[in-house]
């Protein structure tokens, strides 16, 4: 039994509501053409022009158009026309019109269908003509139910076409098997066969094809650019400017052109500015003073677009509890847990686990989704580690903390919103309100896979950027100064001021901003520590308040999950950023902290050589950054305490030190250290966290073939430099 089949026989309707027609069934976003007249149409009864259905060209009437959202029916869609659109003074319909005119639905739109695979394309998603045409410049509707029931004539019986059969949730592509299907579907094609594929993906189903449409540019990008722009401005100039309208009116569509847009907008080609013509009106972009087309992340486009509708919840049953919203447990499946709270984004339907909330020191209560996800990224690691391209005996040592860390913090696509965190996310659990923490994520994201960010993120209006600090403040200004987002991100750039490329461009800043449609950029600056007030990354992110108790929405939660179970460059970043995590423990400020051991200054790295205390301090880092270097110091006093109460020669083998003015800290020092520190470090949920690295410490020996941390002084080979 599929997924949405499922719903629909959990929800009883059979028995427990005879003779009623669920919503689910009429569950499909509609859609009316572009330029029509504002206000309510008046729905007339009158001749149909188009007796055919499909796509339109501009000499014909145009007709409202619908997209299937999950559960949707042809008998549903039929008993909702024929109630929703309905002529005046029409009779009431009978469950015999509703069977005549969803066959005639799909008797009209027969080739049309056929064309994309029959019954099989009967997906949530699919780009479904109807038989209302838009007459007197929209301000009327016209249709002739009794006309579209003949058509039923038209009606395929022996097709497998079934009137009851419910649109069913599209699956989550593979991202590494959609590329090398993709790979081995392109070779011997020529761009005309491309263009072909690429156009009637677009009309007909385009959340079906968003990431298959956009893995072919990508790697038509990769072998010629100048091809890439070809094929992008002849798919825009097939399509209408209805087309192109309608499709910019929903999420997989809007995500579309743009993709399309950032090829031919830089172009120089004749047939480039033409497809910008095309796309820049459809979007809703701004030109400029001397006509050029603003592009879509530095002017908004007015053009918002929609998501496809979840499946509605099923009719309350008086007398029945309704079931319970809670995770299905266990689950091991490679797709989407069924239960908990869910959202749509791209036409996929998405878990966001449960609803979870978080009080915070100063009184404010924080709600929303928490998913710990289920992509395991030992798994990820271990199938692109050519990608991720670590090299160096320092990389390794550092990636195989952070792997097996990571049940610690979340899977990749974890996804947390019930906190002043405002949307935490991933294997480190990288938070929205602090700026060297999820910004500078999304900043390496866009700067590697610029066509995946804005598709995953940019589509909705958001743009990281590096920064800097002024003052050990987020710098108050609206645009970048180069010289100083520099400055403050030297790893990043090179002698000659040039951004590296992949890994290197190790960013260690970078702030948020939004592009509202419309108009220009308007930075969200880094909230305070304390929160007693929705700020506009917080409005930003879905943050509503009432009094001292914060909501946060799920859209965002589902948009970067998706990216996660979706994109092979997201993941990538995530390991390289998991990983240069080091590199900002190293640096992390003292604070109140000393790092004082007997009169003597130490840094962080010198208490941290074993594995197991590279993971109990990345790990804190991860959860409470700034609480690190002042954990450390009451576990150096507590160490220090422990020994003075021993006697000799006790306390002499541990000491903490050799004479000598550049002497490390001892391995036996150390060892007690690790134990101290353990007990002292200070973050949220410390007694689950401590039990798992302690449990990874105690997998470290021969049954289980050192599988675990190693808790020996100076078997860490993750720092670089004396």
């Amino acid at each position: 039994m599929t997924g949405v089949v499922a719903a629909v026989a959990a929800a009883g309707l059979v028995t427990e509501h005879p003779g009623s027609t669920p919503p689910m069934t009429y569950n499909v976003l509609l859609r009316v053409p572009a330029g029509s007249a504002a206000g309510t149409p008046t729905i007339v009864q009158g001749t149909l022009q188009n007796t055919v259905g499909g796509r339109r060209t501009p000499a014909q009437r145009p007709t409202l158009s619908v997209f299937l959202c999950p559960g949707a029916t042809l008998r549903g869609i039929a008993y909702w026309l024929l109630r929703s659109i309905k002529p005046s003074g029409a009779p009431d319909a009978t469950p015999y019109d509703e069977m005549s005119v969803a066959e005639g639905l799909w008797g009209w739109n027969r080739d049309y269908l056929a064309g994309l695979g029959g019954p099989t394309a009967w997906r949530t998603g699919l780009w479904l003509p109807l038989p209302v045409e838009v007459a007197a410049g929209g301000a009327q509707w016209v249709t002739d139910w009794a006309t579209v029931g003949g058509w039923a004539s038209r009606f395929p019986a022996a097709s497998g076409v079934s009137l009851d059969a419910p649109a069913q949730h599209l699956p989550l592509p593979d991202p590494a098997a959609l590329s090398a299907e993709v790979t081995a579907w392109r070779a011997g094609r020529d761009a005309d066969e491309l263009a072909d594929a690429i156009e009637r993906d677009l009309v007909g189903n385009p959340f079906e094809g968003v990431f298959r449409i956009v893995e072919i540019l990508r790697q038509v990008v990769a072998d010629d650019t100048d091809d890439a722009v070809d094929l992008a401005a002849e798919v825009t100039g097939r399509l209408t400017a209805a087309e192109l309208a309608t499709l910019a009116g929903v999420t997989a569509g809007h995500g579309l052109l743009r993709r399309l847009w950032s090829l031919v907008g830089p172009s120089g080609d004749g047939d480039a500015e033409d497809a910008r013509d095309l796309l820049g009106p459809a979007l809703g972009l701004t030109r400029t003073g001397s006509g050029a087309w603003q592009p879509p992340d530095v002017i908004g486009p007015s053009v918002l677009p929609d998501e496809l509708t979840p499946v509605p919840p099923a009719p309350p049953v008086k007398g029945k509890k309704p079931a319970p919203q809670g995770l299905v447990a266990p689950w091991k499946v490679a797709a989407e847990n069924p239960g908990g709270r869910h959202t749509m984004v791209l036409g996929r339907d998405l878990c966001l686990g449960v609803t979870d909330s978080y009080t915070q020191k100063n009184g404010t209560s924080w709600s929303g989704p928490a998913y710990a996800g289920r992509f395991d990224p030992a798994q990820f690691i271990q199938s692109n580690s050519a990608a991720i391209g670590f090299t160096t005996v320092a990389e390794r040592a550092r990636l195989r903390v952070i792997e097996l860390i990571a049940p610690n913090e979340g899977r990749l696509d974890a996804a947390r919103a019930a906190d002043k965190g405002t949307l935490s996310t991933g294997i480190q659990q990288w938070s929205a309100h602090l700026n060297e923490e999820l910004p500078v994520l999304l900043a390496r994201f866009k700067r590697v896979a610029p066509d995946h960010y804005d598709l995953f993120f940019g589509m909705y209006g958001l743009q990281p950027e590096p920064w800097w600090r002024v003052g050990g403040k987020e710098a108050a200004v609206e645009v970048a100064d180069p010289v100083q987002v520099r400055a403050a991100n030297p790893e990043a750039f090179d002698g000659d001021g040039e951004a590296k490329q992949g890994k290197e461009y190790a960013l260690r800043y970078a702030t948020l901003f939004r592009v509202p449609p419309g108009g220009g950029r308007q930075r969200l600056a880094e909230p305070p520590d304390s929160v007693v007030e929705v700020l506009p990354r917080h409005a930003f992110f879905g943050v509503s308040a009432k009094g001292k108790a914060y909501t946060i929405a799920p859209e965002w939660c589902g948009r970067i999950r998706l990216a996660s179970l979706c994109s092979v460059p997201y993941n990538v970043v995530q390991v390289w950023t998991a990983v240069w995590r080091f590199e900002r423990l190293a640096r992390q400020p003292l604070g109140k902290a000393t790092l004082t051991v007997r009169g003597r200054p130490f840094r962080i790295r010198d208490f941290v050589s074993s594995e197991y205390a590279a993971a109990l301090v990345i790990d804190q880092h991860i959860n409470a950054p700034f609480w690190v270097t002042e954990a450390i110091d009451r576990a150096i006093n507590r160490t220090e305490r422990a020994i003075a109460r021993m006697p000799e020669p006790m306390r002499t083998e541990l000491r903490p030190f050799d004479e000598g003015a550049s002497a490390a800290l001892r391995a036996p020092w150390l060892r007690l250290f690790q134990i101290n520190y353990l007990a002292e470090r200070n973050l949220v949920g410390k007694a689950e966290r401590d039990m798992r690295i302690t449990g990874l410490h105690d997998r470290f020996d021969e049954s289980n073939a050192w599988a675990g941390l190693d808790p020996e002084p100076g078997t860490f080979f993750g720092w670089v430099g004396p």
